[in-house]
């Protein structure tokens, strides 16, 4: 009975995130397709630029808040605290991307990359400055979540039908991007004034004190938040500034097709993260097991889709695209070997806030992020497009397994990692196990 009940919960996360996916797909082919691979480099650049800056919207505060509503969903106070917070952060990172858009244009930013910076700086917003979805997270009903994202999707996919039959430039198509994060948010928000008592709305207020609290606990996540986009996106911006927006067009249509399934890890967390809190709150002596079953799942998972997409690489690319993006296909083959560590990474990550160890998300990032953007511009110079590919696993290597091994207070994950390749390959019974042992586990 767990077992299907976590599947159902996994079911609506799934409906929410493969809906994204496919979302995300549609917009990367229908710009790439339809507009070629220049169209899609200015796309890719300034969505690059705009991660950049992002920790100005988000503020280090996401799984903070989904940890402390958790524990305490009716503290509606406290979610309209961080609202404002993110907010008031959005305004900063809207005008810190457009003055590095002026600065770069030399004072001058063309019509069509403005008509971009919009529709990326409203996604943003209505994506990341909300506390809607972390809080439907926090809770546990990802059906709020999903039905939200099958809605909002369809009336975004309808605007882009209609934009693409009145053949309307490029720039006005992608508005459908920010047209569905804004549909989803309205319904989320909905759902939310719909299931709270009214009488839980009396004496909500902004509390100065409880945000300074967040900002001093969410530093490390912060500077964090500051370095992490820069491995991230490090190879699109290097690529554009020593090559042609045509290669990052190229390199880009590979690059978004592995970020779409990213979400595989995080629904998969996401199903269990109510048991995982529960487990270690209450000191279980099974939290082990349950975290080394999850380890299994997730890379199991990851292994197993690598490896399709890897061989399949090229086919993949002319489905999608066509054969104006000859080069993607090795880009994508080496590039999908990222999942084997961002997949796990979903749970290391909130291992770290549960246990309050948040400032080693900030080192970690911070020396990932020097090895980034050192070796880009080594390898990009001589083997292209490729080398950032090679670079982008190896840094994912490092931030989300190797590096954790440095230090006592999470050489724990690293140990999880280990011991989950080791049963995976050597004692496969017992991996087997541990994984069923974790899908039984009632939240």
């Amino acid at each position: 009975m767990s077992k299907v009940y976590n599947l159902k919960k996994a079911a609506w996360y799934a409906t929410e995130n493969i809906t994204k996916v496919a979302f995300g797909l549609v917009s990367v082919i229908v710009v790439a397709r339809m507009f070629g691979p220049e169209n899609l480099g200015k796309l890719s650049y300034i969505q690059a630029l705009s991660a950049t800056v992002s920790f100005l919207v988000v503020l280090g505060l996401d799984h903070i808040v989904v940890r402390d509503t958790a524990k305490d969903p009716r503290n509606f106070s406290y979610l309209l605290t961080v609202f404002v917070m993110q907010t008031l952060g959005w305004v900063i990172y809207s005008l810190a991307v457009y003055a590095v858009l002026l600065i770069s244009s030399e004072g001058h930013v063309d019509y069509d990359i403005f008509v971009i910076y919009i529709a990326v700086s409203l996604t943003t917003y209505f994506a990341r400055a909300t506390v809607l979805r972390l809080y439907f997270q926090a809770i546990n009903q990802p059906r709020k979540l999903g039905e939200s994202a099958l809605i909002s999707r369809f009336v975004a996919l309808a605007y882009l039908a209609i934009a693409i039959w009145m053949d309307l430039e490029y720039y006005w198509v992608i508005l459908f991007i920010p047209v569905q994060a804004a549909i989803q948010f309205l319904l989320l928000l909905g759902a939310f004034l719909r299931s709270a008592e009214p009488s839980l709305f009396k004496g909500v207020r902004l509390d100065l004190d409880r945000a300074k609290i967040l900002l001093r606990e969410a530093i490390p996540l912060i500077g964090s938040s500051i370095l992490f986009p820069i491995f991230m996106q490090a190879d699109i911006l290097i690529i554009s500034h020593l090559l042609d927006k045509t290669s990052v067009g190229i390199y880009s249509s590979a690059a978004k097709l592995v970020m779409q399934l990213v979400f595989l890890g995080h629904i998969i967390t996401m199903t269990f993260y109510l048991s995982l809190s529960n487990l270690y709150f209450d000191k279980n002596e099974n939290f082990d097991d349950f975290i080394r079953g999850l380890t299994i799942i997730l890379i199991v998972i990851s292994l197993a889709l690598s490896s399709g997409v890897s061989i399949f690489s090229d086919d993949i690319i002319y489905m999608l695209y066509g054969d104006k993006y000859q080069g993607a296909g090795d880009v994508l083959s080496i590039s999908v070997w990222c999942w084997v560590f961002i997949f796990p990474a979903a749970l290391y990550s909130r291992l770290l806030i549960i246990k309050g160890l948040g400032k080693y998300e900030f080192i970690k990032s911070a020396v990932v992020a020097v090895f980034s953007v050192s070796m880009n511009f080594l390898l990009i110079p001589k083997f292209g497009i490729e080398g950032a590919a090679v670079v982008s696993v190896l840094s994912y290597f490092m931030a989300d397994f190797l590096l954790y091994m440095f230090f006592k207070e999470t050489r724990g994950i690293f140990f999880y990692g280990c011991y989950g390749f080791w049963n995976i390959f050597i004692r496969p019974k017992q991996a087997y196990s541990l994984a069923m042992y974790t899908l039984g586990t009632k939240s």
